[in-house]
């Protein structure tokens, strides 16, 4: 019977992480896949409560003292990847924003941490402010800007309207 149990857990740890870790950090958006989102579910579940990360915006944070905001791609890639394929767990902490926290931030609804040696009320307050310069510089990603050029023919200038996607 523990021989079961034990080998029932070890293929659930091995599905969890090992087939996951490929799927992992692909784009840079700021809301998870639903890959993302088990993963993050899984791997926080004692420490998440009834929070879940499915349509969360999510902030990534690494740095002795949490001061180095990551992409997603980068995040995985530098943070989670290397410790799944050798088999290790890597070390992930999650930060929930209040809803103050949230609006101040430009929306994020969590930071998640890696490798953070300390993480100050400080440090927290100096994060969310880079997150919403960083969110006012962003255009969403649905808006597509149009440019006017003038092109000069016989009759005289012909506006032409050309959209490009951001």
């Amino acid at each position: 019977m523990r021989t079961r149990i034990l080998i029932t857990f070890l293929f659930f740890t091995t599905s969890v992480l090992g087939q996951t870790a490929d799927s992992l950090g692909l784009d840079n958006y700021t809301t998870p896949t639903s890959q993302e989102a088990d993963f993050f579910n899984s791997m926080l579940k004692d420490k998440r409560g009834e929070f879940s990360f499915v349509n969360k915006k999510i902030a990534f944070v690494t740095g002795n003292s949490g001061a180095t905001i990551l992409s997603k791609s980068d995040y995985f890639k530098r943070c989670v990847k290397p410790w799944i394929v050798k088999g290790n767990r890597p070390q992930i902490l999650m930060i929930r924003l209040t809803e103050e926290e949230k609006q101040k931030s430009g929306g994020y609804d969590v930071l998640v941490l890696s490798w953070v040696k300390l993480f100050t009320d400080n440090q927290k307050r100096r994060i969310i402010n880079r997150l919403r310069k960083k969110t006012k510089l962003q255009p969403a990603a649905n808006i597509t800007l149009a440019y006017m050029v003038c092109d000069y023919q016989a009759i005289g200038y012909i506006p032409l309207i050309i959209t490009c996607p951001v």
